[in-house]
């Protein structure tokens, strides 16, 4: 294991250093952040067969998720060289696309409907821990996905896979791990929602393994980062989304959050770890000491645009060398398009990487 992440007050360490050690972007710190990038799809896969032909690669005419999660660890390297030390992997993924017959329908989860691990799924994020742990990237783990945890069987299951998949980390033996133990929680009283988040985020802290302990959160739904409930007094680090936010916003949603009385009595990271492909709102970020998330879904998604995207106005491409954006499936996780190297080269940037001068 050569990748640990720890945290101490407002920064980020990373084997006892913090991250970007040194580093001055433009009179702006940059020690201490963690850029990172929302890969949730990389253990992807779809138990429905009516559902599971929608995801073929255009090159076999197959989906095969291992082949998905091999080619996701193969970039990990590059990812690093460009500056990013951050990757989310969700283990019930992300919208892959948004047309209803297809969004209400696929099963993409590593908990059966009773809240246990599936092996497949664990065996495929192990790959990625491995191969992220070689690189020097930090796993954010995100446990839970709406549309997804809507199949499972309640509460009890909810709590169940939150303690296993808690447990299991541990036991990998690898400590580049961070969880968003649900994403994006909204208003309400469900132990998914700000009144009782609080609740899986002690489960997941609670468990505990040679004295060590998993650093956990949960990511807040746009528009407004601060939603009511007591998870604020005990997050290890701050999640907020910015997807609907133009930068000038974006700014002030942090500066809420640096705020609030819960944040002045203990300061801690702010880990933006969804936001755009536009990266004015990355300098943004940086300009309020905060870590930023790529996110650029891909055309073919289907459904609806969502804050600043617009991944509803063209089809999915044809070829796999021409496969747009992270999230919709299948995904080229290469840097093969404009809007992906205008993001690792404006990072390589910001962080003092090598990765712009070899950038195609």
């Amino acid at each position: 294991m050569t990748t640990e992440i720890q945290i101490d007050g407002v920064q980020f360490l990373i084997n006892g250093e913090p991250t970007y050690k040194g580093r001055i972007h433009q009179g702006r710190r940059i020690e201490g952040l963690l850029f990172n990038s929302r890969m949730a799809q990389a253990i992807f896969d779809d138990e429905n067969p009516a559902t599971a032909d929608r995801w073929r690669y255009p090159d076999t005419g197959e989906w095969d998720p291992d082949r998905n999660t091999d080619e996701f660890c193969a970039m990990l390297p590059e990812y690093r060289r460009h500056g990013l030390l951050g990757v989310t992997v969700g283990l019930q993924g992300g919208g892959a696309v948004y047309v209803p017959e297809v969004y209400d329908h696929y099963i993409n989860s590593a908990f059966d409907r009773d809240g246990a691990l599936k092996p497949a799924y664990c065996a495929r994020l192990l790959r990625v821990l491995k191969a992220a742990d070689a690189a020097g990237i930090v796993v954010i783990v995100n446990y839970f996905y709406w549309k997804q945890v809507e199949k499972m069987h309640g509460e009890p299951a909810i709590v169940r896979a939150t303690r296993e998949a808690s447990e299991w980390l541990l036991q990998t033996g690898y400590r580049n791990i961070l969880v968003d133990v649900y994403n994006e929680f909204n208003d309400g009283d469900k132990i998914t929602q700000s009144a009782r988040i609080h609740e899986l985020i002690e489960v997941a802290q609670g468990i505990t393994l040679n004295g060590r302990r998993l650093l956990v959160s949960a990511s807040s739904v746009p528009p407004a980062p601060l939603r009511p409930g007591p998870w604020e007094e005990i997050v290890d680090f701050y999640l907020p989304h910015g997807n609907d936010s133009w930068a000038r916003r974006l700014r002030w949603k942090l500066r809420q959050i640096r705020a609030t009385p819960a944040f002045q009595a203990n300061p801690r990271p702010m880990l933006i770890n969804e936001d755009s492909m536009y990266v004015n709102n990355l300098d943004a970020a940086v300009d309020e000491y905060a870590s930023w998330g790529f996110y650029i879904q891909g055309y073919g998604a289907g459904g609806w645009d969502h804050g600043r995207h617009e991944w509803t106005q063209h089809g999915r491409e044809s070829t796999f060398e021409a496969l747009t954006g992270y999230q919709t499936v299948p995904v080229n996780w290469s840097i093969n398009t404009g809007l992906k190297r205008a993001f690792f080269n404006r990072l390589a940037d910001i962080a003092g990487s090598p990765g712009a001068e070899q950038t195609p």
